[in-house]
């Protein structure tokens, strides 16, 4: 779970998001919901951001010999969605918004969805149908601590991103954005871990 929720924040950041929210039900075994204010994706990128080795991070060759994006292989998308039921709903500021519903691989439906700017996905029931990955899982309470460690890993090097963290619906974590690194310090190891 820490690893797909790691992917997704990674592709919100490269889409210029300023604001993260990451929920997650029994340790992101039933639920992972990463949502953002970015820049979005319009249908056909949706769509084909879910396509193997695609990616639109990578214009020419070029562009390998100096890369400023986390994810440019285009690997994780469709790796998440063929273990997964994946919901993800995406706008840009110039295109409506749009769904696409994801079963295991398989395109099961997509159209038209209202939203506001930005991409969330939904990854649900992760291994359901691949329970030989499930040996993999240790326990719902070290998930969680994994998750935590992860999210706010991302707060630490990216202070002027807000990040909030819910599971199993409560607020576990929240950053402001606001470009502090002492804030986002302060939460994590307290205020004097911080001052010092």
């Amino acid at each position: 779970p820490a690893g797909i929720i790691k992917e997704l924040i990674e592709n919100a950041i490269d889409a210029h998001a300023s604001h993260i929210s990451v929920h997650i039900k029994d340790g992101g075994m039933s639920l992972i919901e990463v949502s953002d204010n970015g820049e979005g994706m319009d249908p056909v990128d949706l769509k084909q951001a879910f396509q193997r080795h695609s990616t639109s991070k990578i214009h020419d060759k070029n562009d390998l010999g100096g890369i400023k994006s986390f994810g440019f292989r285009g690997e994780a998308l469709p790796s998440i969605a063929s273990v997964t039921h994946t919901f993800a709903h995406s706008k840009t500021q110039d295109t409506e918004g749009w769904f696409v519903d994801i079963d295991n691989g398989r395109i099961m439906d997509e159209g038209a969805h209202a939203r506001n700017l930005g991409t969330t996905i939904s990854v649900q029931d992760l291994f359901l149908k691949t329970p030989a990955r499930l040996k993999y899982i240790k326990s719902i309470r070290y998930e969680n601590s994994i998750i935590l460690d992860t999210v706010q890993k991302f707060a630490l090097g990216h202070p002027d991103i807000a990040f909030n963290l819910f599971s199993d619906g409560k607020e576990v974590y929240r950053s402001l954005g606001n470009g502090s690194l002492f804030d986002v310090f302060a939460r994590i190891y307290g205020s004097r871990v911080a001052g010092e």
